[in-house]
């Protein structure tokens, strides 16, 4: 648990979500990394506010290096939207 985002959530919360879904998180998300899986979870759902679709249904990225890199979700998503050509759409503020 090296990202700086799963390190700064509060720990019950965490383990409840983990407990909870963490199996589920992990198939989804194809990775054996619970928190890393957990951190993909809400990456997902950043990009789904902004653009209406899942980061799986947009060009491959390198989120593995964005986590170990310290980036949240949120930044991570920005950051991986605007490399899939929405550059634009950061830009005029369509996505925050």
């Amino acid at each position: 648990m090296t990202n700086p985002w799963i390190q700064g959530l509060p720990g019950p919360r965490l383990l409840d979500v983990i407990a909870k879904h963490g199996d589920d998180l992990k198939a989804r998300h194809h990775t054996d990394d619970v928190y890393f899986a957990v951190w993909l979870h809400a990456l997902d759902r950043a990009v789904q506010r902004r653009v209406l679709v899942s980061y799986d249904d947009l060009e491959d990225w390198d989120y593995w290096s964005a986590y170990e890199g310290g980036q949240s979700p949120k930044e991570a998503a920005l950051d991986m939207l605007t490399d899939a050509g929405w550059a634009s759409a950061v830009d005029i503020g369509v996505i925050e």
